[in-house]
């Protein structure tokens, strides 16, 4: 990994700006797909070598991963005035464990926004011990989110609504993220919706706008004709749009989907997933999200989201969604549609 990030940081040297202390546009470049690409041990050595070659030094570098890489910030606490770029810097866990050596590199390392220098690098969190600090909350973000949902089709009705997403970054530049849905609705007595639906996703970059994905789905609701169904794919993704404002991404790939009808046995069949999710910001607080599936094979389906996010302050907001789902080889007594309307409070984590 050092014979790859020398050259990108001698060329940086001499295309980057040296006039003022801020990180130059190829700087930032190479520490975002340092961010993404490598382990904890990789990236403080490029973050080093940056401090080394950018004027401003640390200090530069160590504002500019506060503002694109933050949750690398306990990396480069140990940074000190009286280094200097290049120095070997030891990294310690809370417990005062030394984990510069590659035996640790996939050891979690975080921050706490509790006390901070003055160029706002925080002091890291107290992690969990083992194979838990794998869920210690500070490596994840998300948003909860609670409302009704407005369903047509199979059944006309108002449901409950309760979605949790989530996401984190893995170490070797996979990034996770997940959804579990759950919609519930009672009519005199008698539970008339009952649905849970889990996604969960791994993506890893690969070259320029190219990277590749595992997913796996389950979805469990009789009223679609089937007592449940789980999804097992993986293929490739394309970056066409990737800016502040918009983003698009596209991925196709081969997968395995079990479905089970209701009273029938289970039947396993073999299927292409194609999928496409835009998003564009509209204003500072709107956001606007577009997601399209498609499952071509036997049994084929589609379906559509939109979604209005809107922020009401830091951490609260208001969404307002439609889903429409189509069946092109419905189950007997089923409508081939199915649509909802989602209005929910989020909190984001």
């Amino acid at each position: 990994m050092r014979l790859f990030v020398l050259p990108l940081v001698t060329a940086a040297a001499i295309c980057g700006s040296s006039a003022h202390a801020d990180l130059s546009d190829d700087y930032r470049t190479l520490l975002e797909a340092a961010d993404r690409q490598q382990s904890d041990v990789e990236f403080l050595e490029t973050a080093d070598l940056l401090a080394s070659v950018t004027p401003g030094g640390r200090e530069t570098v160590m504002a500019a991963i506060a503002e694109l890489a933050p949750r690398r910030l306990g990396l480069v606490e140990s940074w000190s005035a009286s280094a200097h770029p290049g120095e070997p810097v030891l990294v310690t866990h809370a417990g005062g464990v030394n984990l510069s050596g590659p035996e640790n590199e996939t050891r979690p390392v975080g921050a706490t926004p509790e006390t901070a220098n003055d160029t706002g690098v925080t002091r890291r969190v107290r992690h969990w011990g083992g194979a838990t600090d794998w869920l210690h909350p500070y490596h994840w973000d998300g948003r909860v989110k609670l409302g009704l949902a407005i369903d047509q089709g199979n059944t006309d009705q108002t449901d409950y609504n309760l979605a949790l997403e989530f996401r984190r970054p893995l170490n070797g530049g996979w990034g996770f993220d997940g959804k579990a849905e759950y919609f519930y609705t009672e009519n005199a007595g008698v539970t008339t919706r009952d649905r849970l639906i889990l996604e969960a996703r791994g993506e890893q970059p690969s070259v320029d706008q190219w990277s590749y994905f595992v997913g796996s789905s389950y979805e469990q609701d009789r009223m679609s004709g089937y007592d449940y169904s789980t999804l097992l794919a993986a293929g490739g993704t394309y970056h066409p749009l990737d800016s502040e404002r918009q983003s698009w991404i596209l991925r196709a790939g081969p997968g395995v989907r079990h479905r089970v009808p209701v009273g029938q046995q289970g039947r396993t069949r073999w299927v292409l997933e194609f999928g496409s999710v835009y998003d564009l910001a509209l204003t500072e607080t709107a956001q606007l999200s577009a997601e399209t599936t498609l499952l071509a094979g036997p049994e084929p389906r589609g379906e559509q989201r939109f979604q209005l996010t809107t922020a009401i302050s830091d951490s609260w907001g208001v969404e307002l969604g439609y889903r429409v789902k189509h069946e092109f080889e419905p189950q007997p007594g089923v409508e081939a549609t199915d649509s909802r309307l989602d209005f929910s409070i989020v909190r984001e984590f």
